[in-house]
């Protein structure tokens, strides 16, 4: 078995503080690769494989924004499949951004009007906003952003055309903001003769919120691709067993496999007798990857695993570990996956 080269002492310490909260110390055995080449076990929890930038802030005491500090815009409608609402429903997003030098808070409910070449279009309006929403202080800081939910459903028989815009009552007295509609989509019509006066179709729009931004990882591909996954474990186990097993990811091809940064790894065990489920447990760890940062070219590099049995398994049944690497790089969702079965005597 061939493994990559020790991390370097700055890799160790990153890997060390990594993690979820305070991490536990690792124990020294973890840094190096056991006798028979394999990586050791860390007991190592995590809450998530993403990383979440930091929420925006502005200074304390910010006034509300005003539409002179604002620009808004709508870039695109979604169209959810499935529904059956007459006409059909378009789904938006009202991205406004803080174009002023000073940070401002959006707080409440807003006024949102639909208006087409300067007339107001004859639209139902609707809105289902909690009030614990409407107290929720959204800072925009300078150059920062806002979201609003905006959905448009039919039947829409009107005579209004596109171009479309969005005129926004912004909360707290802070103007009127006029917002674009790029996409020129409007909900069908549902051929009743009256629509065409009738305001039917209906606006409706939320609170503003905070944009969440992605992890920009998430856009990547994973070089995990090329790796495969395979798990082996003990011929039995006991109920309440604490019982190691083993993952070993291969790499089939020419070049090496790199690990960085460490994946993540759900390990899922469940416990069963005569058809009935009888335990489980699901847990995220973070994979050790400070002995080795790599696959070699066709090579294979051995994970030690360790699970315990449900208390309540029985004798005559079975436990089920589900092991599958998670990772917020694309990954296919059951790329890296394997079922190990173990009778319970």
């Amino acid at each position: 078995m061939l493994s990559a080269p020790r991390l370097s002492v700055l890799f160790l310490a990153a890997a060390v503080l990594s993690g979820c909260g305070g991490p536990a110390p690792v124990p020294p055995e973890a840094l190096t690769l056991k006798a028979d080449g394999s990586v050791p076990w860390v007991d190592e929890p995590i809450d998530s494989v993403y990383t979440h930038p930091a929420a925006p802030t502005v200074a304390p005491g910010s006034k509300p924004c005003t539409a002179a500090q604002l620009t808004g815009k709508l870039d695109r409608w979604a169209k959810p499949s499935g529904e059956k609402v007459l006409g059909g429903r378009l789904l938006g997003e009202l991205i406004v951004t803080n174009t002023s030098g000073a940070g401002c808070v959006l707080q409440g409910a807003a006024d949102v009007h639909l208006f087409s070449n300067g007339a107001e279009v004859p639209v139902d309006h609707s809105s289902s906003v909690a009030d614990q929403a409407k107290r929720k202080a959204v800072p925009v800081p300078a150059g920062g952003a806002a979201s609003m939910r905006v959905d448009w459903s039919g039947p829409f028989c009107g005579t209004a055309r596109p171009p479309y815009e969005l005129r926004v009552g912004l909360p707290q007295e802070g103007g009127e903001l006029r917002a674009p509609i790029g996409p020129r989509d409007h909900p069908a019509c549902s051929g009743d003769p009256e629509s065409p006066v009738k305001p039917s179709s209906n606006l409706s729009a939320s609170v503003f919120d905070t944009i969440t931004a992605n992890d920009p990882a998430t856009t990547v591909r994973s070089p995990l691709w090329a790796l495969t996954a395979a798990a082996t474990g003990p011929a039995q186990a006991h109920p309440g067993d604490r019982l190691t097993y083993t993952v070993t990811l291969t790499n089939p091809t020419a070049a090496p496999v790199t690990l960085l940064p460490c994946p993540g790894f759900l390990q899922e065990v469940r416990s069963s007798a005569g058809g009935m489920v009888n335990g489980s447990s699901w847990q995220l760890y973070r994979l050790n990857c400070r002995p080795a940062d790599a696959v070699l070219a066709h090579s294979g590099l051995r994970f030690e695993m360790v699970a315990t049995v449900p208390a309540t398994a029985t004798a005559g049944g079975s436990v089920q570990i589900v092991w599958r690497v998670e990772t917020a790089q694309l990954l296919p969702t059951e790329h890296l996956a394997g079922v190990l079965t173990i009778p319970v005597v």
